[in-house]
């Protein structure tokens, strides 16, 4: 084996019980994409964590962004603030690193402890998606900056606070810096236990249906009334039905809201909408069907309004990210670990930097599964596992230079 190989698998094995210190102490803050305390008692911790390697570190303001809630009203959503970290910022050749702080499990949720089911298994909230990535960006570019390659290359890392809403607050800041790097690797979790990477991946969009009736006393005036949730009702079987439409569209009503009190009509109902497509003329579609639904539906007595946009674009992998695949492959024959890609339904920060033209590997995070679920796991081994191949990755990119690794 080769010694510089070996020397990073030891180096980064001592620092195991560390970094398992780390997952459990991450894992017990609660940051959840609206816990606005939370997000912040995170990244201060992160921010330390990080600033013994780091050259600079910025809390970047995320902006409020205008959102509808669920009783249909127009508010101003704030999210938590972008923690950016670099290491040489003079150096042209860059490569940025991404995750992010936030989860899916709100402060109210009961999933909030970590527990071993077995010696190479935590279950426990954000364990794999992605507190143990945000573990494998901090180690592996600490390995990183003990070689002595390092000095000819720039890095940064972007941790947002918003990514499992979409990252409506962070995405400009994204787009903005996205054409600064020659390449980006991002630290969600694979796609499996096995370490599977994501290659393809749909894009998304998130909409908001929003029915009006007319109030009124259920018992006096019944017939006065004009209730929205029948009309919302009808609305959005009408949009599941084009569901199998078109190959590669999915739509999925995910959340419904609507009246005040049992005795009253309801005036008001709103249904939310995520909506996965394959290829990019499929926004089009979509507006197109769902907005001809609309017409279809409209009534003297009652409003329809559809809210929302696109904001991950479909990611088909480029040349460039075939080139950086195969080396990635290649280091893993090196570490005796079979890594293989597949096409995913889900989406990612991957997402909005492939569309700049960037090569992006977006699944470099720990091995585990049932992410978004309580019974969501890590396999610890996978944590010095990814770190060492992040390493050698940076090292190999630094060696050769990104441009002919990528070109």
């Amino acid at each position: 084996m080769d010694k510089s190989l070996q020397d990073v698998k030891d180096f980064l094995q001592n620092r195991l019980p560390t970094m398992v210190e780390q997952l459990h102490f991450f894992c017990e803050i609660n940051s959840s994409s609206y816990n606005l305390a939370g997000l912040a008692t995170m990244s201060e911790v992160l921010k330390k964590s990080f600033m013994p390697i780091a050259d600079n570190i910025k809390i970047i303001k995320s902006p409020s962004i205008e959102a509808i809630d669920m009783s249909a009203k127009t508010i101003q959503q704030k999210c938590g603030d972008m923690l950016f970290i670099q290491k040489r910022p003079e150096l042209k050749q860059r490569i940025l690193l991404c995750g992010h702080m936030d989860t899916v499990y709100d402060v109210n949720h009961p999933f909030q402890k970590l527990k071993f089911i077995d010696k190479n298994t935590i279950n426990g909230p954000g364990v794999a998606d992605m507190k143990g990535g945000l573990i494998v960006i901090l180690h592996a570019l600490t390995a990183f900056e003990s070689n002595n390659y390092a000095k000819n290359i720039g890095w940064d890392v972007l941790i947002n606070a918003d990514e499992e809403i979409g990252s409506p607050a962070s995405k400009q800041f994204i787009n903005d810096i996205a054409n600064s790097y020659q390449s980006a690797l991002v630290y969600e979790p694979a796609m499996n236990s096995h370490g599977t990477l994501a290659k393809n991946r749909k894009g998304s969009g998130k909409f908001t249906l929003i029915a009006t009736g007319k109030a009124a006393h259920a018992g006096r005036a019944f017939n006065e009334g004009r209730n929205a949730i029948i009309y919302l009702a009808k609305a959005i079987s009408a949009i599941h039905e084009l569901n199998g439409k078109r190959d590669g569209v999915t739509i999925n009503i995910g959340l419904i809201q609507g009246g005040d009190a049992l005795n009253a009509v309801p005036e008001k109902a709103v249904a939310k909408i995520d909506v996965r497509i394959s290829k990019k003329d499929d926004e089009k579609w979509v507006i197109n069907e769902i907005n001809h639904l609309i017409d279809k539906l409209k009534h003297n007595d009652y409003r329809l309004e559809i809210h929302g946009e696109f904001s991950r674009p479909v990611k088909i992998v480029n040349p460039a990210t075939n080139k950086l695949f195969s080396t990635i492959k290649e280091l893993g024959d090196k570490l005796k670990i079979s890594i293989d890609w597949q096409d995913s339904g889900g989406c990612c920060d991957g997402n909005n930097l492939s569309a700049h033209g960037l090569p992006v590997i977006d699944t470099l995070g720990v091995r585990g599964g049932d992410i978004h679920t309580h019974n969501e796991f890590i396999l610890i081994d996978s944590l010095v596992e990814r770190a060492t191949l992040s390493t050698l990755l940076l090292i190999e990119l630094t060696k050769k230079g990104m441009h002919n690794v990528i070109s």
